[in-house]
């Protein structure tokens, strides 16, 4: 409830995040909400990362509002687990620090290979 609330809108049912084409020609600049299943980075951050950026916004880009005014630490508690339970058993652990780690990658990703 509290996701569909607060962050449906943008993030779209399941996570699936924003189509940038329609909007960006209509909005140069326009940065689409990112998808929060596990096709994006969402996965790479803390929870801890999460609730932050649930309460505070991302006043660098001005497009995810700050949501401290009305969601406790608890709601985005309850907002990230709702989130991670998009992810599948693989992505979960990898999550955080992890994600770099061999077998972490998201099916059907491929692996960069720098020297």
């Amino acid at each position: 409830k509290l996701y569909v609330q607060n962050c449906q809108t943008c993030h779209q049912k399941e996570g699936v995040g924003e189509t940038p084409a329609p909007i960006a020609l209509r909005k140069p600049g326009y940065i689409p909400a990112m998808p929060l299943n596990e096709t994006s980075h969402a996965w790479h951050h803390p929870d801890e990362q999460m609730v932050n950026t649930i309460l505070n916004g991302t006043p660098s880009t001005k497009r995810m509002p700050a949501g401290r005014n009305k969601l406790s630490v608890k709601d985005a508690q309850d907002i990230v687990a709702y989130i991670k339970s998009l992810w599948s058993p693989n992505i979960l652990a990898c999550q955080g620090s992890k994600h770099m780690s061999a077998g972490c990658a998201p099916k059907g990703a491929q692996r960069v290979q720098t020297r």
